[in-house]
Protein backbone atom coordinates (compact mmCIF):
# COMPACT_ATOMS: atom_id res chain seq x y z
CA UNK A 1 0.00 0.00 0.00
CA UNK A 2 1.40 3.62 -0.90
CA UNK A 3 0.73 5.58 2.09
CA UNK A 4 2.37 2.86 4.26
CA UNK A 5 5.25 1.90 2.41
CA UNK A 6 6.17 5.72 1.63
CA UNK A 7 5.93 6.44 5.44
CA UNK A 8 7.92 3.30 6.08
CA UNK A 9 10.84 4.65 3.75
CA UNK A 10 11.79 7.04 6.22
CA UNK A 11 12.63 4.50 9.23
CA UNK A 12 15.88 2.37 9.55
CA UNK A 13 15.28 -1.23 8.45
CA UNK A 14 16.30 -4.10 10.17
CA UNK A 15 16.94 -7.64 8.78
CA UNK A 16 15.24 -10.96 9.55
CA UNK A 17 18.07 -12.37 11.91
CA UNK A 18 17.75 -9.20 13.83
CA UNK A 19 13.76 -9.37 13.88
CA UNK A 20 14.12 -13.03 15.18
CA UNK A 21 15.43 -11.85 18.11
CA UNK A 22 11.91 -10.99 18.93
CA UNK A 23 10.07 -14.01 17.30
CA UNK A 24 7.74 -13.84 20.52
CA UNK A 25 5.81 -17.32 20.28
CA UNK A 26 4.81 -16.93 23.56
CA UNK A 27 3.62 -13.26 24.24
CA UNK A 28 0.67 -10.57 25.57
CA UNK A 29 -0.37 -8.64 22.63
CA UNK A 30 -2.87 -5.71 22.26
CA UNK A 31 -4.61 -4.43 19.21
CA UNK A 32 -6.11 -0.90 17.69
CA UNK A 33 -8.04 -0.30 14.92
CA UNK A 34 -6.78 2.84 13.17
CA UNK A 35 -8.26 5.16 10.24
CA UNK A 36 -5.19 5.34 7.55
CA UNK A 37 -5.63 8.22 7.39
CA UNK A 38 -4.14 8.80 10.99
CA UNK A 39 -1.45 6.16 10.26
CA UNK A 40 0.91 8.09 8.36
CA UNK A 41 1.22 10.75 11.41
CA UNK A 42 0.93 7.94 13.62
CA UNK A 43 3.82 6.33 11.96
CA UNK A 44 6.24 9.27 11.59
CA UNK A 45 6.44 10.41 14.77
CA UNK A 46 8.13 6.64 15.85
CA UNK A 47 10.96 7.00 13.69
CA UNK A 48 13.48 7.71 16.09
CA UNK A 49 12.02 4.52 18.14
CA UNK A 50 11.73 1.97 15.73
CA UNK A 51 12.83 -0.13 12.64
CA UNK A 52 10.82 -1.89 10.52
CA UNK A 53 11.81 -5.01 8.49
CA UNK A 54 13.88 -4.42 5.27
CA UNK A 55 13.82 -7.50 2.63
CA UNK A 56 16.09 -5.95 -0.88
CA UNK A 57 14.52 -2.65 -0.25
CA UNK A 58 11.05 -4.04 0.10
CA UNK A 59 9.29 -2.88 3.55
CA UNK A 60 5.29 -4.04 3.05
CA UNK A 61 4.83 -8.04 2.26
CA UNK A 62 1.83 -10.03 1.21
CA UNK A 63 -0.14 -12.56 3.39
CA UNK A 64 -2.72 -15.18 2.55
CA UNK A 65 -4.30 -17.22 5.55
CA UNK A 66 -6.46 -20.15 5.21
CA UNK A 67 -8.51 -20.00 8.49
CA UNK A 68 -10.11 -24.14 9.84
CA UNK A 69 -12.48 -24.95 12.07
CA UNK A 70 -15.27 -27.71 12.75
CA UNK A 71 -18.25 -27.83 10.93
CA UNK A 72 -20.31 -26.25 13.24
CA UNK A 73 -17.95 -23.51 13.89
CA UNK A 74 -16.76 -24.70 17.36
CA UNK A 75 -12.95 -22.24 17.16
CA UNK A 76 -15.41 -19.45 16.60
CA UNK A 77 -18.37 -20.35 18.96
CA UNK A 78 -15.14 -20.67 21.86
CA UNK A 79 -14.20 -17.46 21.18
CA UNK A 80 -17.37 -15.82 21.06
CA UNK A 81 -18.17 -17.22 24.33
CA UNK A 82 -15.17 -16.31 25.81
CA UNK A 83 -13.50 -19.33 26.41
CA UNK A 84 -9.86 -19.52 27.41
CA UNK A 85 -7.59 -22.17 26.90
CA UNK A 86 -9.16 -21.73 22.86
CA UNK A 87 -7.35 -21.92 19.60
CA UNK A 88 -7.20 -20.73 16.31
CA UNK A 89 -5.68 -22.75 13.05
CA UNK A 90 -4.27 -21.63 10.12
CA UNK A 91 -2.34 -22.12 7.70
CA UNK A 92 -0.02 -19.01 6.44
CA UNK A 93 1.49 -18.01 3.59
CA UNK A 94 4.13 -15.46 3.08
CA UNK A 95 3.93 -14.51 -1.17
CA UNK A 96 6.65 -12.96 -1.36
CA UNK A 97 9.40 -15.52 -0.06
CA UNK A 98 7.14 -18.32 -0.91
CA UNK A 99 7.02 -19.94 2.65
CA UNK A 100 4.01 -21.58 4.24
CA UNK A 101 3.18 -22.60 7.90
CA UNK A 102 0.47 -24.46 9.10
CA UNK A 103 -0.07 -22.59 12.42
CA UNK A 104 -2.05 -23.12 16.11
CA UNK A 105 -2.35 -20.10 18.19
CA UNK A 106 -3.87 -20.55 21.73
CA UNK A 107 -5.53 -18.22 24.38
CA UNK A 108 -4.56 -19.78 27.42
CA UNK A 109 -6.30 -18.87 30.90
CA UNK A 110 -3.34 -16.49 31.46
CA UNK A 111 -4.38 -14.55 28.77
CA UNK A 112 -1.06 -15.10 26.81
CA UNK A 113 -1.19 -15.74 22.75
CA UNK A 114 1.21 -18.95 22.77
CA UNK A 115 1.53 -20.43 18.99
CA UNK A 116 3.31 -23.22 17.47
CA UNK A 117 3.90 -24.06 14.12
CA UNK A 118 5.38 -26.10 11.14
CA UNK A 119 6.30 -25.80 7.75
CA UNK A 120 5.03 -27.04 4.75
CA UNK A 121 7.43 -28.42 2.88
CA UNK A 122 7.49 -28.53 -1.47
CA UNK A 123 8.35 -32.25 -0.71
CA UNK A 124 5.71 -33.35 2.02
CA UNK A 125 2.28 -34.26 1.48
CA UNK A 126 0.11 -31.28 3.10
CA UNK A 127 -2.71 -33.26 3.84
CA UNK A 128 -0.24 -35.59 5.95
CA UNK A 129 1.73 -33.20 7.33
CA UNK A 130 -1.56 -31.17 8.88
CA UNK A 131 -3.03 -34.45 10.15
CA UNK A 132 0.27 -35.54 12.30
CA UNK A 133 0.48 -31.68 13.54
CA UNK A 134 -2.93 -31.48 14.75
CA UNK A 135 -3.03 -35.13 16.05
CA UNK A 136 0.09 -33.43 18.68
CA UNK A 137 -3.06 -31.35 20.18
CA UNK A 138 -5.64 -33.61 21.44
CA UNK A 139 -7.77 -30.68 22.52
CA UNK A 140 -8.49 -30.03 19.36
CA UNK A 141 -10.75 -32.05 16.91
CA UNK A 142 -8.58 -32.65 14.23
CA UNK A 143 -10.33 -35.13 12.13
CA UNK A 144 -12.95 -32.49 11.59
CA UNK A 145 -11.46 -29.65 10.38
CA UNK A 146 -12.33 -28.23 7.06
CA UNK A 147 -11.33 -24.67 5.64
CA UNK A 148 -13.59 -21.75 7.10
CA UNK A 149 -12.35 -18.32 5.71
CA UNK A 150 -9.44 -16.84 3.43
CA UNK A 151 -7.54 -13.59 4.43
CA UNK A 152 -5.50 -11.47 2.86
CA UNK A 153 -3.45 -8.27 4.09
CA UNK A 154 0.01 -6.37 3.40
CA UNK A 155 1.77 -6.23 6.59
CA UNK A 156 5.07 -4.47 7.76
CA UNK A 157 6.74 -5.35 11.29
CA UNK A 158 8.47 -3.03 12.97
CA UNK A 159 10.70 -3.72 16.39
CA UNK A 160 11.57 -1.42 19.58
CA UNK A 161 15.89 -1.94 19.48
CA UNK A 162 15.66 -0.80 23.10
CA UNK A 163 13.32 -3.54 24.22
CA UNK A 164 11.53 -7.06 23.57
CA UNK A 165 8.56 -5.83 21.33
CA UNK A 166 7.55 -6.63 17.98
CA UNK A 167 4.45 -4.43 16.24
CA UNK A 168 2.84 -5.54 13.07
CA UNK A 169 0.54 -3.44 11.09
CA UNK A 170 -2.22 -4.92 9.02
CA UNK A 171 -3.48 -2.57 6.25
CA UNK A 172 -5.49 -3.88 2.84
CA UNK A 173 -8.21 -6.77 4.51
CA UNK A 174 -9.84 -8.63 2.33
CA UNK A 175 -11.79 -12.07 3.49
CA UNK A 176 -13.15 -14.35 1.35
CA UNK A 177 -15.39 -17.60 1.85
CA UNK A 178 -12.83 -20.52 0.70
CA UNK A 179 -15.30 -21.16 -1.81
CA UNK A 180 -14.59 -17.25 -3.01
CA UNK A 181 -18.75 -16.68 -3.60
CA UNK A 182 -18.58 -14.12 -0.71
CA UNK A 183 -16.07 -10.84 -0.17
CA UNK A 184 -15.86 -8.26 2.05
CA UNK A 185 -12.72 -5.79 2.01
CA UNK A 186 -11.66 -3.33 4.99
CA UNK A 187 -9.55 -0.86 2.57
CA UNK A 188 -9.79 1.86 4.88
CA UNK A 189 -8.25 0.55 8.01
CA UNK A 190 -4.84 -0.32 9.94
CA UNK A 191 -4.99 -3.24 12.21
CA UNK A 192 -1.92 -2.39 14.93
CA UNK A 193 -0.67 -4.83 16.98
CA UNK A 194 2.19 -4.39 19.59
CA UNK A 195 3.19 -7.97 20.91
CA UNK A 196 5.75 -7.95 24.27
CA UNK A 197 7.16 -11.07 26.50
CA UNK A 198 5.31 -9.10 29.28
CA UNK A 199 3.29 -5.87 29.41
CA UNK A 200 5.76 -2.75 28.53
CA UNK A 201 6.22 -0.43 31.42
CA UNK A 202 6.75 1.48 28.13
CA UNK A 203 6.04 0.95 24.88
CA UNK A 204 6.64 4.35 22.31
CA UNK A 205 3.38 2.51 19.75
CA UNK A 206 1.23 2.09 22.79
CA UNK A 207 1.97 5.75 24.21
CA UNK A 208 1.56 7.30 20.04
CA UNK A 209 -1.78 5.21 19.78
CA UNK A 210 -3.34 6.58 23.15
CA UNK A 211 -2.06 10.74 22.29
CA UNK A 212 -3.83 9.73 18.85
CA UNK A 213 -7.16 9.09 21.06
CA UNK A 214 -6.68 5.37 19.61
CA UNK A 215 -8.06 2.95 21.81
CA UNK A 216 -7.26 -0.97 22.06
CA UNK A 217 -10.08 -3.15 20.84
CA UNK A 218 -9.81 -6.92 20.81
CA UNK A 219 -9.39 -7.91 17.22
CA UNK A 220 -9.42 -11.82 15.37
CA UNK A 221 -9.08 -11.35 11.65
CA UNK A 222 -11.26 -14.71 11.92
CA UNK A 223 -13.96 -14.15 14.12
CA UNK A 224 -14.36 -10.56 12.63
CA UNK A 225 -13.88 -12.06 8.90
CA UNK A 226 -16.57 -14.65 10.01
CA UNK A 227 -18.97 -12.22 11.19
CA UNK A 228 -18.71 -9.82 8.25
CA UNK A 229 -19.34 -12.40 5.84
CA UNK A 230 -21.60 -15.36 7.68
CA UNK A 231 -23.06 -12.76 9.90
CA UNK A 232 -26.87 -14.26 9.40
CA UNK A 233 -25.36 -17.36 10.06
CA UNK A 234 -23.58 -17.32 12.96
CA UNK A 235 -23.37 -16.32 16.69
CA UNK A 236 -22.14 -12.84 16.65
CA UNK A 237 -23.54 -10.64 19.70
CA UNK A 238 -20.18 -10.40 21.43
CA UNK A 239 -18.61 -9.14 18.52
CA UNK A 240 -20.94 -6.18 17.74
CA UNK A 241 -19.06 -3.59 19.58
CA UNK A 242 -16.06 -4.11 17.39
CA UNK A 243 -18.21 -4.61 13.77
CA UNK A 244 -19.92 -1.26 15.10
CA UNK A 245 -15.92 0.61 15.55
CA UNK A 246 -15.59 -1.37 11.94
CA UNK A 247 -18.46 0.55 10.31
CA UNK A 248 -17.67 3.97 12.08
CA UNK A 249 -14.23 3.92 11.04
CA UNK A 250 -14.65 2.69 7.36
CA UNK A 251 -17.40 4.84 6.50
Amino acid sequence: MAIISGTLNGFCGHSLSEQGRVVLMDRVDIKFLVPLALLESCLTGLRQELTTLDLDGRRTFDYDTLYFDTPERRLFLDHHNGKLNRFKVRLRHYRQSRITFLEIKQKTNRLRTVKARTLLSAEASPASTIATFLKGQPALPAARMQPALFVQYQRATLINPAGSERITVDTGLAFHSPDRRRSVALPGLAIVEIKSDRQAAHSPMHERLLEMGCRAVPFSKYCVGSSLLFGTELKTNQFKPVLRAIHGLCN
